[in-house]
């Protein structure tokens, strides 16, 4: 009779085996170190066999507490995807266990059954093992006594982002000057009132007009002869680069600057106003940087 009963009782496994496939069972991650009030979760998922479903009224009971652990939600949905029905099993579990010393305690096994077939068939959950660990060792009788003092942080040293800040800040403050420097017209600035800023702010201001050019050549023969001291004409513009090299990289321009001033002056030359005065206004700005030794 013994062997006929466990014969059947193979049987049932092996049938039970066939009709449920278990795809996965995801525990949670630690098993040490629980405390009271913790929540843990774990789910499953399988496979069952047509015309086998999950009977949903049939669920371990929300809310309901076993040794100390409360099933406090459990959420059942359909796989999605597979061909054979499947359920992905999620359930929730808070520990409200009450224990002096580090104690083992387990997630109960958990049993669903299923509906639809001629067989009695369920969804098996195995238990889960962990340790609950207590909040106060009990052995604990004055607690003023095993209070630990709270230390002060460690301070974290500034002084080297100080110094960084401090060494961005100077490069930011010297890039901003030198943007002034280059571009400014303001006449207040040190050393920004030379012979051509001074030039080239009052041609700016000029109407691009025909009667404009004798004064927007004006403009610019005296700023060449304050910087050089006396008169310059054409032929003197060797000797002024001589003495101020800053200048030479417009030699060009400068002799371009002369010969077209004469033709304005002394002879017929046909010309756009506007245009003309605009290339003097540029060349003022050029001869400006050279002053200021930025270009």
């Amino acid at each position: 009779m013994a062997f006929i009963a466990l014969l059947l009782t193979s049987y049932a496994a092996t049938a039970q085996d066939n009709e449920i496939k278990t795809l996965k069972v995801v525990n949670p991650p630690h098993s040490a170190g629980i405390r009271i009030g913790d929540v843990l979760e774990r789910q499953i998922e399988v496979q069952v066999s047509a015309p086998y479903q999950i009977s949903r009224q049939a669920l371990p009971l929300k809310g309901s507490v076993r040794d100390g652990i409360e099933l406090s939600d459990i959420q059942v949905d359909d796989l999605k995807g597979s061909q054979a029905p499947g359920y992905l099993i999620k359930l929730r579990y808070r520990v409200f266990a009450n224990a002096h010393v580090p104690t083992s305690m387990a997630l109960p096994a958990e049993g669903f059954a299923l509906t639809g077939g001629a067989k009695a068939l369920s969804i098996k959950l195995p238990a889960w093992q962990f340790w609950f660990s207590p909040l106060v060792p009990a052995e604990i009788k004055n607690v003023k006594e095993q209070l630990i003092p709270q230390f002060k942080p460690t301070l974290v040293d500034v002084v080297p982002h100080q110094q960084r800040l401090a060494v961005l800040l100077s490069l930011l403050v010297i890039g901003l000057a030198g943007l002034l420097y280059i571009n400014a017209d303001s006449r207040w600035l040190p050393f920004m009132n030379g012979a051509f800023a001074r030039a080239h702010r009052k041609l700016k201001k000029l109407p691009r007009t025909q009667t404009s050019e004798k004064e927007a050549l004006l403009q610019l023969h005296q700023a060449f002869n304050s910087v050089n001291g006396a008169n310059l004409f054409e032929g003197d513009i060797a000797g002024f680069l001589s003495k101020h090299p800053q200048f030479s990289k417009l030699r060009n321009d400068i002799e371009q600057f002369f010969q077209r001033s004469n033709q304005a002056l002394f002879g017929e030359w046909h010309h756009d106003s506007a245009q003309f005065i605009g290339e003097l206004t540029v060349l003022s700005k050029r001869l400006r940087d050279c002053e200021r030794r930025v270009s």
